[in-house]
């Protein structure tokens, strides 16, 4: 096949594809951050995108296939902050669970629309909710182990169970993320990281 039917203006076909798969990966976030998982429809995303139907196709098999691509993404990047901030977070294990809670504060003030789309819309949406009951205990399960390394066993259970720890502790930090990051409660970021660090050890203390 020639050069010329593989490339167009410089690009070729496969970073032509790639930059619309981005496209209407950035245009799904815009929407599902700001808007909700309501109004992530194909149609809203591919105006969005400025792309048609066909494109969305080619990409992905459906909407929810794009909503769990678009969770997947700010999950991964909630997971790599965390792991950059331990990365040279202090020895001791309670500071080093307030590192990691601090990082996921700035990762979600940087930008809120993350917050709404692993917190808010996993209570909205029956794909994301299915979807955050495994990203959610994954990243308490991560920060539990700062606390307790020796004991990192007690925090994994048999595929699709949560110990319940973990349940706990992934339950109250949705409720106290959404509502500071809401203005509902009276806390700078400081206080919120403190209390989240004060709250996973004394549930992890009960168990």
């Amino acid at each position: 096949m020639s050069s010329s039917a593989t490339t167009w203006r410089g690009s070729t076909m496969a970073s032509r594809a790639a930059e619309r798969r981005e496209q209407l990966v950035r245009a799904g976030y815009a929407l599902l951050g700001g808007e909700g998982a309501a109004a992530t429809t194909m149609r809203a995303v591919c105006r969005a995108a400025g792309l048609s139907l066909r494109y969305f196709y080619e990409n992905f098999a459906d909407r929810e296939a794009l909503l769990i691509e678009i969770y997947d993404q700010t999950a991964q990047g909630l997971v790599d902050a965390v792991a950059t901030r331990l990365s040279d977070a202090p020895v001791d294990e309670t500071a080093r669970a307030r590192a990691a809670f601090d990082a996921a504060a700035q990762y979600f003030a940087d930008d809120p629309r993350r917050g709404r789309i692993m917190f808010r819309e996993t209570l909205a949406d029956d794909t994301l909710r299915a979807r955050g009951t495994d990203a959610l205990p994954a990243f308490v399960t991560l920060v539990a182990a700062q606390l307790a390394p020796e004991q990192a066993a007690r925090f994994t259970s048999a595929p699709g169970r949560v110990p319940l720890p973990v349940s706990a502790i992934s339950g109250a930090l949705v409720a106290l993320f959404l509502d500071w990051l809401d203005g509902d409660v009276e806390a700078n970021r400081d206080q919120v990281v403190d209390y989240a660090t004060r709250l996973t050890i004394s549930i992890l203390e009960l168990s």
